[in-house]
């Protein structure tokens, strides 16, 4: 099975890269199409291009005959820089990302053909489909973040980052169970927010949560194991809101003003560019037991529905008998068929029962 020349995925049905006495490889046309309008973003190299389609449509039959015979029937018509008055160093661009291949060379000549002609001709034809999100205001809840315990110069920020005109992305980095967490629980609360997580979200599925929500806030918990092809999705929302579909035959893209807070449990993960883009980055240390008890009692009092009492020791099982997170104290709260500290030690009882050996 060949492997796609600009992915290095596998091609069952592609495009054939023309080389000499036989195809030199094979290219996705979805590959093909999308480094077609990456070029075309510079005006002479999409004028090159459209005059290069354009020579080959109309080569004579005695170059076609030729070039088919040097290239084993894997290209319909080649061309010398000189044939075509095209200095080589600017055809070199276009070998560079796949759009044009060599199938002939000798000491004293080299010819070339376009990869995919038709491909890049239909590519360079389409209109781009742009869709412009509308902005939106964010209303903001008068509690929200009340059940964190400090950190109230961070919430007055992020506040001001969600109602403000100017974009800032925050990173949130810390152990598991600290007030990071929170954080992105709380801002789950908000209207037009859209919540991910890296170890489990795709390059597809990203871009077709932004086309489908289009969120004003992107809350992505475990940036830490994002893959790299849904990176290279995040990176042009977080830096120019350019979101692109680029198929064969399929070109949609979106304009769209998203703020992105995320977090993970350490930075050494994310790929530097991908660090770059935020603005703001904030290192949580651990919870000691006072603070962990405080927020358990303020957010499952506020949000469960669980007496102050109850909470409390929620928390302090928590703690000292689980994992010490406020998420395992909140599916305790749920769990609970009557508030009462015997129904909480049934469902730790429960958990500890079935929990992971350490």
């Amino acid at each position: 099975m060949p492997i796609c020349k600009l992915c290095f995925q596998e091609v069952h049905n592609g495009i054939s890269v023309p080389g000499f006495q036989q195809a030199a490889g094979a290219i996705h046309e979805e590959c093909l199409a999308a480094a077609a309008l990456k070029v075309a973003e510079d005006p002479q190299k999409e004028g090159l291009l459209r005059y290069l389609i354009d020579w080959e449509e109309h080569a004579t039959e005695e170059r076609r005959l030729w070039s088919r015979q040097t290239s084993g029937g894997s290209a319909d018509v080649s061309w010398e820089w000189k044939e075509v008055n095209i200095p080589s160093y600017k055809i070199r661009s276009l070998l560079d990302v796949g759009l044009a291949a060599v199938v002939f060379s000798t000491n004293k000549s080299t010819n070339y053909a376009l990869v995919g002609r038709q491909v890049i001709k239909e590519a360079l034809g389409k209109v781009d489909q742009t869709v412009i999100a509308p902005p939106e205001a964010v209303e903001i809840p008068n509690d929200l973040f009340d059940c964190i315990v400090g950190y109230d110069d961070i919430k007055e920020e992020m506040k001001l980052t969600i109602t403000g005109s100017r974009k800032n992305h925050y990173l949130l980095i810390g152990p598991p169970a600290t007030s990071k967490s929170l954080f992105l629980m709380e801002l789950g609360r908000l209207g037009g927010t859209y919540a991910a997580t890296g170890s489990r979200v795709t390059a597809a599925g990203l871009t077709d949560a932004f086309f489908a929500y289009q969120p004003k806030v992107l809350l992505l918990d475990e940036i830490d194991k994002i893959p790299m092809d849904a990176t290279a999705v995040l990176l042009s929302a977080m830096e120019t809101g350019d979101i692109l579909v680029t198929k064969y035959k399929t070109h949609r893209q979106l304009k769209l003003d998203v703020i992105v807070f995320a977090t993970g449990n350490t930075d050494r993960t994310i790929a530097p560019e991908l660090l770059s883009r935020f603005d703001t980055k904030l290192y949580f240390p651990p919870y000691t037991f006072k603070d962990f008890i405080t927020v358990c009692r303020g957010y499952l009092s506020r949000y469960e529905d669980i007496s102050d009492t109850i909470a409390k020791y929620i928390g302090t099982q928590t703690w000292n008998l689980l994992n010490k997170d406020v998420r395992t104290a909140r599916g305790i709260a749920r769990r609970l068929r009557e508030p009462t500290t015997a129904d909480v030690d049934r469902v730790v009882g429960f958990l500890r029962r079935y929990a992971k050996e350490s």
